[in-house]
């Protein structure tokens, strides 16, 4: 299989018909409301904090420059990219209390008199019941939703270019749009040639909470990472809600994983030991904490395990707007000789390099678990 090739050309052609914003602008967002923009906003507050990511990818020069208020789950869950933005952006913006379900200091939020309100799907629920979306439109502060992890695959496209228009941005949505999209279509068409498709099993934060197992998704996130990959999602099958806990007990029964990927990130608690993707990480590290949760009580009689088919991938790619690279990794794991040539390394640093301003630096984002014998 040759090598995809994906040209500064081709990127322009997907962009060519990106407009600029006029406002007052109407929208439609993720969610499917309509939504009126009155002006070019110049002072956002983001509900989610990862989704400074996708201001990134818009605001290239200073993706801080228009952001008033975010929520501290990125800088928590990621302090490796959040350093090196820091780094190169100036003083983050101030974090206010904004919970990853839609809890919020409406106090604080209006008191920062921002233009727009961006907010996650997941977060509507709580917006519409605690009147939150009512009580901003009365002070004409348009709310805005986007979705990278409810459906992943299907809203994250959706979700660049319906932030591309709030924020006069479409030049660059439509360029991000056109390479995800490319990426997608690649991996479409190698899969569509497979005649076998894997068990999946994604233990989420495995090591997390020190040597406990194991937290996975199921029709969410990770789980419809691995759907979208034609994958069985054994969380799916086990699990009776979208997140939760499945014994190993079970994972050991009639229908055990073939593929085993375990998420981790540098998460700050103290009985943290997950492998620690991220920014200024070595492979060697990353490899050895993988082997310790690779040793757990169990493992050893898990088919995975003894098949070699164990995995890692960084732990935020389930909520993401580069998720495009962990559809890449996790393509790798579950169909290792058709995508033997499939770089998703060269993926981030062409998407990091092209697409933002974030600097460079070393990464680790996915690997293979060493073989046990």
């Amino acid at each position: 299989m040759r090598p995809i090739v994906f040209s500064a050309f081709a990127l322009a052609l997907g962009a060519s018909t990106a407009f600029a914003t006029d406002y007052p602008a109407t929208i439609t967002d993720v969610a499917g409301r309509t939504v009126t923009i009155a002006k070019k906003p110049e002072r956002i507050i983001l509900q989610d904090g990862r989704d400074m990511l996708t201001v990134a990818l818009l605001d290239r020069d200073n993706p801080y420059a228009r952001v008033v208020g975010w929520s501290s789950n990125f800088v928590k869950s990621d302090p490796g990219t959040a350093k090196l933005m820091d780094q190169a952006f100036g003083k983050a913006p101030p974090v206010m209390s904004l919970s990853e379900d839609g809890e919020t200091d409406l106090e604080a939020v209006i008191a920062a008199k921002p233009d727009v309100v961006v907010a996650q799907t997941r977060a509507q629920k709580s917006f519409k019941e605690g009147g939150i979306e009512d009580k901003l439109k009365a002070l004409d502060i348009p709310v805005v939703y986007l979705d990278v992890m409810e459906e992943p695959v299907g809203h994250t496209t959706e979700s660049v270019e319906v932030l591309g228009k709030v924020m006069d941005r479409e030049k660059e949505a439509g360029e991000y749009v056109s390479f995800y999209k490319q990426h997608l279509d690649h991996l479409n068409d190698v899969i569509a040639k497979q005649t076998v498709f894997p068990n999946v099993f994604v233990e989420a934060k495995a090591g997390n909470k020190g040597d406990g197992c194991c937290f996975t998704h199921g029709d969410t996130g990770f789980g419809k990472l691995v759907t979208s990959l034609k994958g069985n999602n054994i969380g799916s099958k086990l699990l009776p809600g979208q997140t939760g806990t499945v014994s190993l007990e079970a994972l050991l029964g009639s229908n055990p994983p073939d593929v085993y990927i375990m998420s981790g990130s540098q998460w700050t608690n103290p009985e943290n030991s997950a492998a620690p993707f991220g920014y200024n990480v070595t492979p060697q590290q990353v490899s050895a904490a993988l082997g310790k949760l690779e040793q757990r009580d169990g493992f050893a009689a898990m088919k995975a395990v003894q098949d070699g088919r164990v995995y890692g991938l960084y732990h935020q790619f389930y909520n993401h707007p580069y998720n495009i690279v962990g559809l890449e990794y996790m393509a790798s794991f579950m169909y290792p000789e058709a995508f033997k040539d499939l770089d998703p390394a060269a993926t981030y640093a062409t998407l990091i390099k092209t697409f933002t301003k974030i600097p460079d630096a070393p990464v680790v984002l996915g690997a293979s678990a060493p073989v046990t014998q």
